[in-house]
């Protein structure tokens, strides 16, 4: 009898679990595997057991993959969960023009804890909100005080460059952990109104509770089991979390009160005058001003809204701004030529002053530095990858798109597109002259996003950009270290294997390289 009954409940399970894979097979298998080219997978684990387990290997794979099937779209299953990567730039025109395909949920949830319903991973109408009461930020004025304190803090900078490369006597430094010391800087000034000192490396807790978790999250992401909520609460790692939040908290309470004090002085004022003397002396506006005196429906912002605004603001900011600073570096160096007309464009503007700061008119004529950033970050996006998530079944162009498909836009891949772009590996800023863009598609490049949800800090980040490279040109050659003779495309090809003083990249969140970015400076 018993035996009757266990073969009874075994048939009825086989028998439920096939009629479950059925639903979901019709619903959603059929339309990925049918439509889309991909890596053999497997059940339940789908293709995460061929993504590798080191921080670099991921990365390794994806390239494989991009080369594999030719810079065209095709799919992955992250275990249960479909991910369809467009390449092609009709497909990434259709899914970042779009206002239907703007919501974002996975990887992004995993970064609730700290940004909650921030800009980066809010949605729909309050999203819409915060992005209305965040644009006035980066208004031109409020920039030009963003660029006063760009350009104060990359002083400092190029002092701590010249006691590094003093020192150094001619070898090698690793300029990735160099320049995070200077944008960490940087966004915490203009975030905050607040120094942190990590340039002078004296950093404030913010320093150490941000690095802390900025590391946590990308191991998250890369995990099976850290991704679970209840699975992470019972590792190291979420005590580190939480007391990283908890300093992050206790500082920026503090700040926001002292923020609240100033902004209530007689002679605090936003920009807003043209008069370069008064424009001097009077303090300077931070992100966190704009939040504090905001009102939405007649109502100020709560801490925790302002918390995730400025803490989005700063993880936004820092490791993406430090990251194409470096690259751009790193190609100079290995582009002499290019370098030398870089030179040229700042010795025009600025003939032997080495000292002097960039004002907002002259960053706009150095033509030839934002071709040299634009084409540093086609090979090098300091995000490689854009995530949305089908709310509803969808149509891109041709192909359709079942509710709850992952949509993932490989930045790197399709600015490294044979298609659009040829000798992809080859680092050219002249490919961005205006002639040679006539027949390009817009959206072969899009190292900020497009759209309705692109990136709102871009002419800030650009801004940090010009103003250091500016200054570092008119400083320092920048020489390739000496131990490396590694191409860009061999930086870029899975099979090859890095050696003493070459990048090894990885995708933590920001693209990364594990073994540094190692160049040598010498002053001019």
């Amino acid at each position: 009898m018993f035996e009757a009954v266990f073969l009874v409940a075994i048939s009825a399970i086989v028998v439920l679990c096939w009629v479950l894979y059925g639903i979901r097979y019709e619903r959603l298998v059929k339309h990925i595997d049918h439509q889309f080219s991909g890596p053999q997978s497997w059940p339940v684990v789908g293709n995460l057991s061929q993504m590798g387990m080191s921080p670099d290997a991921h990365l390794r794979n994806l390239l494989k993959w991009y080369k594999q099937y030719n810079y065209k779209n095709f799919r992955i299953w992250m275990g249960p969960m479909p991910y369809v990567l467009f390449i092609e730039c009709k497909y990434v025109e259709h899914v970042l023009s779009s206002t239907a395909l703007t919501y974002k949920q996975d990887p992004y949830t995993l970064l609730y804890p700290w940004l909650g319903s921030g800009l980066l991973t809010g949605n729909g109408h309050h999203w819409a909100v915060r992005r209305k009461l965040i644009t006035p930020s980066f208004h031109f004025r409020i920039l030009k005080d963003f660029l006063h304190i760009i350009n104060t803090t990359s002083n400092r900078f190029m002092k701590l460059l010249e006691q590094e490369s003093d020192a150094s006597q001619g070898q090698v430094m690793d300029m990735q952990r160099l320049v995070s010391r200077l944008t960490i800087d940087v966004i915490c000034e203009t975030a905050m109104g607040t120094r942190v000192n990590s340039i002078e490396g004296r950093p404030s807790p913010i320093v150490g509770a941000i690095d802390d978790l900025c590391h946590i999250i990308p191991e998250r992401v890369f995990s099976i089991f850290k991704r679970l909520d209840w699975f992470f609460k019972f590792t190291s790692l979420y005590r580190i979390h939480q007391q990283a939040l908890n300093t992050l908290q206790v500082e920026f309470a503090q700040i926001i009160e002292q923020r609240r004090r100033l902004i209530q002085t007689s002679n605090y004022q936003a920009a807003q005058s043209d008069d370069e003397l008064l424009d001097a002396k009077r303090p300077k506006m931070a992100f966190l001003d704009n939040l504090i005196t905001a009102k939405v429906d007649g109502k100020s912002l709560t801490f925790q809204d302002i918390f995730e605004e400025v803490s989005t603001f700063m993880f936004e900011g820092h490791d993406t701004t430090a990251s194409a600073i470096t690259f751009s570096i790193w190609c100079m160096a290995r582009a002499p030529d290019v370098q030398q007309r870089a030179h040229e464009e700042q010795v025009i503007l600025y003939g032997n002053e080495k000292e002097r700061e960039p004002t907002y008119e002259e960053l706009q004529d150095m033509k030839y530095l934002d071709l040299v950033i634009k084409e540093t970050l086609r090979l090098f996006p300091s995000v490689p990858f854009i995530f949305r998530t089908a709310r509803e079944p969808s149509v891109i162009i041709d192909k359709y798109v079942p509710q709850g498909t992952t949509i993932a836009l490989p930045i790197m891949a399709i600015g490294h597109s044979p298609h659009s772009f040829e000798e992809p590996f080859e680092f050219r800023p002249e490919r961005f002259e205006a002639t040679e863009r006539t027949q390009a598609n817009a959206f072969d490049n899009v190292p900020f996003s497009a759209g309705p949800r692109n990136c709102i800090g871009q002419k800030f980040a650009l801004l940090e950009l010009k103003v250091t490279l500016s200054k570092l040109l008119r400083r320092f050659r920048i020489l390739p270290a000496p131990l490396a003779k590694q191409t860009i495309a061999q930086v870029f090809n899975a099979n090859y294997k890095p050696g003493p003083q070459e990048l090894k990249l990885h995708m933590p969140i920001t693209l990364k390289s594990l073994t540094g970015v190692p160049v040598r400076l010498q002053r001019r």
